[in-house]
């Protein structure tokens, strides 16, 4: 993982709502409006750390549409990961991306 794939994950998880949106999911796939119902979190919040959460690579999206009412609807799924940080690990990111801009 380089410096910057590094600093997206800390930043995804550094929102305010990252983590209880990760437990919720850790259940399987909910869609934007479930995560929100289930969780108490205001939508708009959910849709924003979601993104976010998905920049850095720790949920998917697709867009599907709802059963019932047949309107369009954002279905997340968390992907599978482990993070194990080190001071080792953060100095070869950032050694990395030191090599890769040529600082």
């Amino acid at each position: 993982m380089n410096a910057s794939s590094l600093r997206d994950v800390f930043r995804a998880l550094s929102k305010r709502y990252a983590l209880e949106i990760l437990s919720c999911l850790a259940g399987g796939d909910k869609n934007i409006t479930e995560i929100s119902n289930e969780t108490g979190i205001p939508y708009t919040s959910v849709q924003q750390t979601v993104s976010a959460l998905e920049r850095a690579g720790l949920v998917r999206t697709v867009y599907d549409r709802d059963p019932s009412s047949k309107r369009p609807i954002r279905r997340v799924f968390v992907n599978n990961f482990m993070i194990i940080i080190t001071p080792e690990t953060i100095r070869k990111a950032v050694m990395e991306s030191l090599c890769i801009t040529g600082g």
